[in-house]
């Protein structure tokens, strides 16, 4: 009988140290770290992938040179339709729309659409009709000192210096104003998904409103 208890006290003695062990491999701060990743609540980053508008040089080049275009096309359209066989008034107004609009138009829409190329709501977009305002105005005076200037169709090379300095004048004026009124970059937060795969980054979850189609 002694021996039998023997025989079970010393099996007990060895199989405390692997409870102990068996115990121990439960605590929290052995957990292994996927468990406490598990845990832990997805982080809410500003991941967003951003885009940079074009330079002001590039930007005032494109537009300068849509309006550099568009300011003789605008006196020969405005030529063409004043030489129609109607009365006076109807054709002075005919001459004077596409005179002073064509050319600012061109030029704001060709900075609004080269600058915004690129961007989203999230980054900031150019505004429209800031820069064909300012274009406008730019356009008008530059006709004025034309007129006085004695610049005409038949004078070629009056007719390039005017369109040459016009384009670069409203290129300029509509380019500073869009930018200056940049609408700002909206905040937006991407939700970033932990991944509990090993070799596999996180997921991030970006609103479809900040993405571009």
């Amino acid at each position: 009988m002694r021996p039998a208890l023997s025989s079970s006290l010393a099996l007990a003695l060895l199989a405390l140290p692997a409870s102990a062990q068996a115990a121990r491999l439960l605590l929290p701060e052995d957990a292994p770290a996927a468990t406490a990743a598990a845990a832990a609540p997805p982080s809410a980053t500003s991941a967003v992938e951003r885009h940079e508008p074009p330079s002001f040089p590039i930007h005032f080049a494109v537009a300068a040179g849509a309006g550099v275009v568009g300011a003789p096309l605008g006196l020969l359209l405005a030529n063409a339709l004043g030489n129609l066989s109607i009365s006076l008034i109807p054709t002075a107004i005919f001459g004077l729309v596409p005179m002073g609009v064509i050319a600012p138009v061109l030029t704001a829409l060709a900075g609004w659409l080269f600058g915004n190329a690129k961007l989203t709501d999230a980054d900031g977009r150019f505004g429209f009709w800031a820069g064909a305002g300012a274009a406008f105005v730019v356009h008008v005076v530059a006709l004025v000192i034309a007129g006085f200037a004695g610049v005409s169709l038949a004078g070629v090379p009056g007719l390039l210096l005017f369109s040459l300095l016009d384009g670069a004048a409203m290129g300029g004026a509509s380019v500073a104003v869009m930018r200056l009124l940049r609408k700002a970059p909206e905040a937006v937060a991407a939700v970033e998904l932990p991944s509990f795969t090993p070799g596999v980054s996180a997921t991030s979850v970006v609103p479809l409103s900040t993405l571009r189609f």
